[in-house]
């Protein structure tokens, strides 16, 4: 019997991925998860056959929560299943380990075909991503900015975007507030901004949040 786990904050959508993969998977024991931490937690607890993990979550999220699971289970295939386009995640998530990324306005047979693939230890990788993953090898400047941050900076910029105050992303990262501020001055140079207000319109014209 395969075992799943489905990490989403939207219980709409984890009721029908779970409703998909029973019809096409089964024998089958899924299990939910609606935070990055609940995922974590329930990751660490026996063996898993896949995951399924949304990109934004409350907590632990994103490559964070991604190289959380691979660390836990580094032979285990994680999909991210996600509305953010293909554009300002797929390349990402996939260099940090994804088995494939899928955007949630695609078709239930499409999520059907990449647990297909993941499950029999196969990258899947759709058009939309294989055009993303084109342009990045075609030139080093792919014209995003965003894309020279490094995972810990990429995740900052979302949460200041987001409206989360230094010492807020300080506690969810169990860092100090100094060293946010230092990555905030980082992130602002690498992507030519000088303020907060700058960052968030940045990150709401590329689908960052």
């Amino acid at each position: 019997m395969l075992r799943i786990l489905i990490g989403d904050d939207h219980a709409v959508f984890r009721r029908g991925t779970k409703d998909v993969l029973q019809e096409h998977f089964a024998p089958l024991e899924v299990h939910e998860a609606k935070s990055g931490w609940e995922m974590v937690t329930l990751a660490s607890q026996g063996k898993w056959d896949a995951f399924i993990m949304d990109v934004t979550m409350p907590g632990k999220s994103g490559t964070d929560l991604l190289e959380h699971i691979r660390s836990l289970h580094p032979s285990t295939p994680v999909l991210v299943y996600s509305m953010h386009s293909e554009e300002s995640y797929a390349v990402r998530m996939i260099r940090s380990g994804a088995s494939g990324y899928l955007n949630k306005s695609t078709g239930l047979d499409e999520l059907v075909a990449a647990m297909r693939s993941i499950l029999a230890g196969q990258e899947f990788i759709n058009p939309a991503v294989a055009r993303c993953l084109i342009e990045r090898m075609r030139t080093k400047d792919s014209g995003q900015l965003h894309d020279a941050l490094s995972n810990r900076e990429f995740q900052i910029l979302r949460m200041v975007a987001q409206g989360e105050s230094l010492k807020q992303i300080a506690l969810t990262l169990c860092v100090s507030a100094n060293t946010v501020s230092t990555y905030r001055t980082r992130i602002l140079q690498k992507l030519r901004l000088k303020t907060n207000a700058e960052l968030t319109r940045y990150a709401l014209e590329h689908a960052l949040i």
